[in-house]
């Protein structure tokens, strides 16, 4: 009896991740670490924190319920001008003006597969932003992405209500569905609009560095056709997005302070997450020779409302950095997972120079 309930639950809940993956309230894969994925938050954040940029990310999630999910991506981006500073005239050679970088361009690669059934979801995206200055530490940008997705499945794998006998599964009984196609690809689109400020230390030491931006972005602008069934006629459904971060220096001190926010909606379906990270300062750049390179060290937690508690911590070596977090999941699965969510793991690097005449932003 308790082998017939445990077959039954599981036949149960591979369904109902076929209907969440395949149904028009389908959400887009997401990382608990959204700031180390622009090209999955806005289009418009392309080129905007450095010179050009690397980054690497992979989450396991799930394992503790069924096949883990896992997700994986990477992406790289960078201004088309990369000189951060440019002289005023040839005959003043150590006075130097900030050079206005109008268009930026990334490109981004990313995965997923979850369950039984090994559905996937792989996705490449061409990004392109511009920037116009509002001030002399702000700005605002707007960005383009274009993309192309893959979607698969292996039906097979699966179990159907239709296919339970009474005292078991049986996998020949046909499950009475009419798919379409198991493997299909299709076009995307998404735009967004930034907001930023970006103010340095103002002094060797002091620590008042001020550096935050927010903005808005739309994906799935053509509304795409999921092919799974003969039977529908289903789009994936646009998803808006609102975010924002800052950084700011305690004065005085070697400790900042890094909130940020992530909220997204995708027809009924919503994610909201919170939280804020504390970065401790071990040592300085060395501002002239570049030699002596910043290390800090960070940790904090933020919230995914209704479903996790997330635990982070990061290192900084100069333009290297890694992190790792863990979801403690609190949503009403807890019983099932014991608080068990996913495990996630980041690597960036940025390429910016920490010279005194080099725009040494890396937020």
């Amino acid at each position: 009896m308790k082998m017939m309930r445990k077959e039954m639950m599981k036949g149960m809940m591979m369904a109902a991740a076929l209907v969440a993956s395949v149904g028009i309230t389908a959400q887009d894969m997401h990382f608990s670490n959204y700031n180390e994925n622009p090209a999955l938050v806005n289009p418009a954040l392309t080129g905007v924190a450095s010179n050009y940029r690397f980054g690497l990310i992979y989450k396991d999630q799930w394992r503790a319920v069924t096949v883990p999910y896992q997700t994986y991506g990477g992406y790289f981006d960078m201004r088309l001008k990369l000189n951060a500073w440019e002289k005023v005239n040839d005959h003043l050679t150590e006075i130097y003006k900030k050079a206005f970088r109008k268009l930026a361009a990334g490109l981004s690669f990313y995965s997923d597969r979850a369950g039984d059934g090994a559905m996937s979801n792989t996705r490449g995206d061409l990004s392109i932003s511009t920037r116009v200055e509002t001030a002399q530490y702000s700005f605002i940008a707007a960005g383009l992405q274009f993309g192309i997705v893959q979607r698969k499945v292996d039906f097979s794998k699966f179990i159907w209500p239709d296919q339970f006998v009474g005292t078991g599964y049986n996998t020949a009984v046909d499950p009475g569905e009419s798919f379409n196609s198991s493997n299909f690809i299709h076009f995307d689109m998404a735009g967004g609009l930034l907001w930023a400020y970006d103010r340095g230390e103002r002094g060797i030491r002091t620590n008042n560095e001020l550096k935050a931006d927010a903005g808005l972005a739309y994906y799935h602008i053509t509304k795409p056709k999921q092919k799974w069934l003969n039977s529908s006629d289903e789009r994936l459904l646009p998803k808006a997005v609102i975010h924002g971060k800052c950084l700011f220096g305690i004065k005085n001190s070697t400790l900042s302070l890094y909130p940020s926010f992530l909220v997204q909606f995708q027809g009924p379906s919503k994610e909201i997450m919170f939280g804020s990270l504390l970065r401790y300062k071990f040592k300085d750049d060395s501002k002239f020779t570049g030699y002596i390179k910043a290390t800090h060290m960070g940790f904090g937690a933020h919230y995914r409302n209704r479903d996790a508690l997330i635990v982070s911590g990061f290192m900084e070596f100069g333009t290297y950095s890694f992190g790792m977090s863990y979801d403690v999941n609190t949503s009403g699965l807890h019983p099932v997972t014991n608080y068990r969510g996913g495990f996630e793991v980041f690597l960036r690097f940025s390429g910016v120079t920490p010279f005194i005449y080099q725009n040494a932003a890396s937020f």
